[in-house]
């Protein structure tokens, strides 16, 4: 094997290794993050964010978005609808479907959680370079492309 073969074998060994990495952050972020009263979970804040952008959803979109079960979502929209967060009512056109909108007080506290991790994110790459970022982007999107084939 070649010097140049070896070193792009240990940088690709090193990349994948750093994304086992974030992939066990991510699963720890989502382990410590407890329900708290008042407070959004991770989950929580991934299934509302398509509130925010869409004004309004079905519990089935909002699984989706935020790559959950049907029934965490429904569990999670009770605790979100009993705090105040979320109001639920039946769709216009098909009585059937249950469609979920932000309260005032969601949109809210959904905002200070985002700004939140916008600044934490923010102070974990300030001193990457614009083209850093790019790269860094596009290497994750074709290992998440990478993990769906699979």
């Amino acid at each position: 094997m070649s010097a140049e073969a070896a070193a792009r074998e240990q940088r690709t060994d090193e990349l994948r290794a750093a994304f086992g990495e974030l992939l066990a952050a991510e699963r720890r972020l989502r382990s410590r993050d407890p329900q708290r009263p008042g407070a959004l979970s991770y989950a929580q804040v991934r299934a509302l964010a398509r509130l925010d952008d869409a004004e309004q959803a079905t519990a089935g979109e909002l699984a989706k978005a935020a790559d959950l079960t049907p029934a965490s979502v429904t569990a999670m929209l009770d605790q979100l609808e009993q705090a105040g967060m979320v109001e639920r009512r039946r769709g216009q056109s098909d009585r059937r479907q249950v469609v979920v909108s932000l309260t005032p007080a969601g949109r809210a506290l959904l905002r200070e959680k985002r700004a939140r991790w916008r600044g934490c994110w923010e102070a974990a790459t300030d001193d990457l370079s614009e083209r850093e970022l790019e790269a860094a982007g596009v290497v994750m999107r074709r290992l998440a492309r990478l993990l769906d084939g699979l």
